[in-house]
């Protein structure tokens, strides 16, 4: 935008094409970030899953549109084909034969402490990335 002064009334229009404009570059820098997020996080739960078998290596991330704009997008790291044992082994459950699971206590809450570095990081680079792109 130059220095020329604006008329009233087209000041609503100015504003409008300016946060259109910071729309679509946060845009671009979120879908551009959060892939190496989801990369980064799947092969951090890789290595700290319990065990190393195929759960361990079941870990992978997804990109998808939510559901309430075009513009907005999801990262979601998840286990392909043991995506039920993660809840029991995260979450505390009663046992079959009585008792109760606690995982804290058995050291296999292993998706949190990933999660929230992801969050974190996501966070840090995409405002290190807009505040470069001077928006």
């Amino acid at each position: 935008m130059s220095n020329s002064q604006i008329k009233i009334s087209e000041l609503e229009s100015v504003i409008m094409d300016a946060l259109d404009d910071y729309k679509d570059k946060a845009s671009d820098v979120i879908k551009d970030t959060l892939p190496e997020i989801g990369r980064q996080a799947a092969n951090e739960l890789k290595q700290t899953s319990p065990g190393k078998g195929e759960y361990a290596k079941s870990w992978t991330y997804t990109m998808r549109k939510s559901r309430g704009s075009k513009y907005e997008n999801d990262l979601v790291i998840h286990n392909k084909k043991h995506y039920r044992i993660v809840h029991l082994l995260e979450k505390e459950h009663a046992l079959r034969n009585g008792g109760r699971y606690y995982p804290e206590q058995s050291g296999t809450v292993h998706v949190k402490p990933v999660q929230e570095k992801a969050e974190e990081e996501a966070i840090k680079q995409i405002k290190d990335k807009l505040e470069n792109l001077g928006v």
